[in-house]
């Protein structure tokens, strides 16, 4: 499986959103009429944007990777199977088709996003499904290690950070063909592309003991949720 360099620029998705980082670390959620609940696959830590320190960390993780565990290893071709996890995964979600997961991702992830996947919206549902042109922004967060000499054992674990603009082409159209007022076009626009952006984190694992038997990537983690949906507390 491989990995993913980045796409675009995280001032796209500061710009659109126009929100506090302070709000992404809030664990208590204000829930509408409207939207009772947020999109949420997993319950897991709600990753936006690079973090430098692990970017330099990382760096040295790939050099003892590629250097003592798989000299073939290389983050450009992994990053590329990402993307391609991504859009296959989630679009086995999205028709429901949760016994065919199996061998892509952990079956302790099956059965928690598959009850947390039964509790959405029809709207929420529709987000799920991403195609490769919807990802604008694309990044591994962190290359995580863990070894125990005891039993020779060497597990690799890469976060990932996906930003997804659904149906992002037709905004162009609308943009370009818009009517009137082309500063309140671009603000509607804006709002629009607002709601429709998906952020997706995704956890690859993989087995890099001398003995191990199995070369692939297993998915560890996965969810999809809106940043929109999520209001800073007051």
């Amino acid at each position: 499986m491989a990995f993913i360099i980045s796409r675009s620029s995280r001032s796209f998705l500061t710009s659109v959103l126009n929100y506090s980082p302070k709000l992404l670390s809030l664990n208590h959620l204000r829930y509408t009429s409207t939207n009772p609940r947020p999109l949420m696959l997993m319950d897991l830590p709600r990753i936006v944007y690079p973090n430098l320190f692990y970017t330099i960390r990382n760096f040295f993780s790939r050099m003892i990777i590629s250097g003592y565990f798989d000299s073939t290893f290389a983050i450009k071709p992994f990053s590329d199977g990402a993307r391609q996890a991504l859009t296959v995964v989630s679009h086995l979600i999205g028709n429901n088709q949760f016994d065919d997961l199996s061998g892509l991702v952990t079956q302790q992830v099956i059965d928690e996003v598959k009850k947390n996947y039964e509790n959405l919206t029809s709207e929420q549902k529709q987000k799920i499904p991403i195609e490769e042109s919807e990802i604008v922004f694309s990044y591994p967060y962190l290359i995580g290690m863990i070894m125990d000499e005891q039993i020779n054992s060497r597990l690799v674990e890469i976060t990932m950070i996906f930003h997804v603009l659904k149906d992002r082409n037709s905004y162009q159209q609308e943009v370009l063909h818009a009517k009137g007022d082309s500063v309140a076009n671009w603000a509607a626009t804006m709002k629009k592309m607002r709601n429709n952006i998906v952020v997706c984190n995704y956890k690859f694992l993989r087995d890099m003991s001398k003995n191990a038997n199995d070369d692939t990537w297993i998915i560890s983690g996965l969810n999809h949720w809106l940043p929109s949906e999520y209001e800073q507390q007051q």
